[in-house]
């Protein structure tokens, strides 16, 4: 199924820096292009301020890449090349949250699967948060928290809870998508230009310590997000497009069952 968004204010749920850029940045470039009105919400993007901080977690250790200067200031200047507002809300990354001095996740793998007990609250407070920023007619975009780390999943409980109509649910990159991440909706495409592409990119390079950490330099980052673009367009008829998913509407009846089962 294909089609264009043809909104003129989007918002975009951005679990931390680079999820937003990313994962839809083909689509961030298409939308300003066009003139539409385009803000990023990036949701955990500062450090625990806590006494126990610092005696908590170690400068060497798996949490060095999520130091959160670093993240913020890459994040600003992808969103500026492409056009973006940017607004953050301040909360602390998963990697570096605390809990009586102690962190909540205490390893790598911990991230990505139940959130603790003191997260309980988050989904909530992001989504009031997050309702001043979805007036009617606004699209709002958030992750299919794909790969289940706990930050992606408390921020797809947030919108859930938003329930803004024409919710569009995005496959965050780059992790696995599976069957259970779409269950319930039906995929669309939206074609992407050549010149909607190099812009994505070139936003998306502005990470330089998450290329680094986990694709080894931003050339095999423009390589992993141009083979997704190309093999997204090519489903759908295109040279380049990026997928995303939706409720099925009333014309749809039966859509999300039938929708086949994206490339692994």
């Amino acid at each position: 199924m294909t089609g264009t968004d043809t909104a003129l204010r989007h918002v975009v749920v951005s679990p931390h820096p680079d999820d937003a850029v990313w994962s839809l940045g083909g689509r961030l470039a298409r939308w300003t292009a066009l003139g539409a009105e385009v803000t990023v919400v990036t949701v955990f993007d500062t450090a625990d301020t806590s006494p126990g901080h610092r005696a908590a977690h170690r400068p060497d250790d798996w949490r060095r890449i999520a130091e959160p200067a670093t993240r913020r200031r890459e994040d600003r200047a992808a969103l500026a090349a492409l056009g973006v507002t940017r607004v953050s809300l301040g909360l602390t990354d998963a990697a570096l949250r605390t809990s009586a001095g102690r962190p909540r996740y205490t390893a790598a793998p911990r991230v990505l699967g139940r959130p603790h007990a003191d997260d309980g609250p988050l989904p909530d407070t992001i989504a009031e948060a997050l309702r001043p920023w979805c007036p009617p007619g606004t699209r709002l975009h958030a992750p299919l928290a794909a790969g289940r780390h706990v930050d992606h999943a408390l921020v797809r409980a947030a919108a859930e809870r938003l329930a803004v109509p024409g919710t569009a649910w995005y496959e965050d990159f780059p992790y696995p998508l599976r069957r259970r991440d779409h269950d319930g909706l039906v995929a669309r495409c939206e074609p992407l230009t050549p010149a909607d592409l190099e812009r994505w990119l070139a936003g998306a390079e502005h990470y330089t310590s998450q290329a680094l950490a986990l694709f080894g330099g931003p050339g095999r980052l423009r390589e992993a997000l141009g083979a997704r673009a190309r093999g997204h367009g090519a489903a759908a008829g295109h040279p380049y497009a990026d997928r995303y998913w939706q409720r099925p509407g009333p014309t749809e009846a039966g859509g999300a069952r039938q929708t086949p089962r994206p490339p692994a």
